[in-house]
């Protein structure tokens, strides 16, 4: 499959965003409409669109609307596809386009609209917060806990949603070792435990230099932790 070069969506694309776009209302905004607030990505990098255009087909077709699983079985194939750099990873423009333009209806039929502020976040979040944007939040996580082409881990944070929102939401999940050690140290954990662990996890890095830290000392840290959580 050719490759092809990523977009941003612009901040004056960002403002026609509206409620109706939101839900897929036939009244709103075409995504076609939204291709004049469309500029290159100024890297250059280029990736494989068509063949997540069929990924992302197949998992609609093959799961239900709403359904959590379908985070376990796109992720992989989000971050396969979009074989981009980190910094490329990190602009919001990016993500906007993917979501608004390239995959708004993968995006309505894993999330369900509950309000215009949290659907929002689902289009047009992303930048610092790994947990926003549909696609920055799969292709992120995936990133993190994947090993080289082995997505086992990534699969397994995402099957459970507690373990994944617990997690990913903390600022320290931005650490690739600290992402890894955690979801690896807290798998079939109960939810309580995954609770108070990352909550004491995050609280011990404000003596911590996180950075300063390898797998090991991370290890150590959460066996201690979970030597007294439980």
């Amino acid at each position: 499959m050719s490759e092809q070069r990523l977009r941003r969506l612009t901040a004056d694309g960002r403002r026609l965003i509206e409620e109706g776009f939101l839900k897929g209302e036939e009244d709103a905004i075409a995504d076609d409409e939204l291709a004049e607030y469309l500029e290159l990505e100024p890297s250059g990098e280029q990736v494989q669109l068509s063949q997540l255009d069929e990924e992302l087909e197949s998992i609609v077709d093959s799961y239900a609307q709403f359904d959590t699983s379908i985070d376990a079985a796109a992720a992989p194939v989000v971050r396969e596809s979009l074989n981009m750099s980190r910094r490329v990873a990190a602009d919001p423009g990016v993500w906007h386009f993917l979501a608004t333009v390239r995959y708004p209806d993968f995006v309505r039929h894993r999330w369900e609209f509950t309000s215009k502020k949290a659907m929002t976040e689902k289009f047009l979040g992303a930048g610092t917060d790994i947990y926003s944007n549909a696609l920055h939040r799969l292709w992120w996580i995936a990133e993190l806990t994947r090993d080289g082409d082995d997505y086992t881990l990534t699969e397994e944070v995402l099957s459970n949603q507690t373990l994944a929102n617990k997690i990913f939401d903390r600022w320290f999940a931005r650490y690739e070792p600290a992402a890894k050690v955690c979801s690896e140290k807290l798998l079939g954990e109960p939810s309580d435990v995954v609770d108070e662990a990352t909550r004491r996890f995050n609280h011990a890095l404000t003596n911590l230099q996180l950075e300063g830290l390898d797998d090991e000392d991370i290890e150590r840290v959460m066996d201690r932790i979970l030597e007294d959580v439980k």
